[in-house]
């Protein structure tokens, strides 16, 4: 790591050290030393769950996810306004993690269950939404979020469309190791 990039990290440490802090309790020193990044599920699940909620608006109700056989498993209770009250759940599949330098782009596979929890009328739209294809693929036309593509059985995030990007330093290199036990681990080099 160059000079410039350790201070640029010391700097948004101390910006965030609150935060910084908590979440730091969460990881062990030894897995840290190896290169390691071993997030358990309790993080997202718990530690962070109110800024997650925060930032979904009115549309999320609840979330889960868990990290077990290789898959993100992701039960999301939604509020879909028309459509009323949704339970949906998704396996979710990492096949391309590029996080390296100035490119940030993941790809999941995934499968998808979601069920009415709403009237007649509203579990009829439902399934008429269904018709267009996968909800995930008509949420994400809903959204027009320039970050995200989704196809039939395919998920493609683009990081870089997003403003918080340019703050990622260009050394930090990331690669995905598993998805196992409740930890999502992740091998990072700076």
């Amino acid at each position: 790591m160059t000079d410039a990039g350790l201070k640029n990290l010391l700097g948004f440490l101390l910006r965030n050290k609150d935060t910084a802090v908590s979440l730091l309790e969460n990881f062990r020193p030894e897995d840290v030393e190896r290169g390691i990044l071993a997030i358990p599920e309790k993080i997202i699940n718990r530690d962070i769950k109110m800024l997650i909620m925060d930032k979904a608006g009115p549309y999320l109700n609840d979330y889960e996810l868990l990290f077990n056989q290789d898959a993100i498993f992701v039960d999301l209770d939604i509020d879909a306004k028309q459509l009323g009250r949704l339970k949906a759940k998704y396996m979710l599949t990492v096949t391309e993690f590029d996080f390296q330098g100035s490119t940030h782009k993941l790809r999941f596979s995934y499968r998808e269950d979601v069920r009415s929890e709403g009237n007649f009328v509203q579990n009829m739209a439902l399934k008429a939404a269904g018709l267009k294809g996968s909800f995930l693929q008509v949420a994400a036309e809903m959204m027009k979020a320039d970050f995200i593509q989704v196809e039939k059985d395919s998920i493609f995030i683009d990081l870089d469309a997003l403003e918080f990007a340019e703050k990622i330093p260009p050394e930090l290199n990331i690669d995905y190791v598993s998805s196992e036990d409740g930890v999502l681990k992740l091998r990072f080099h700076i």
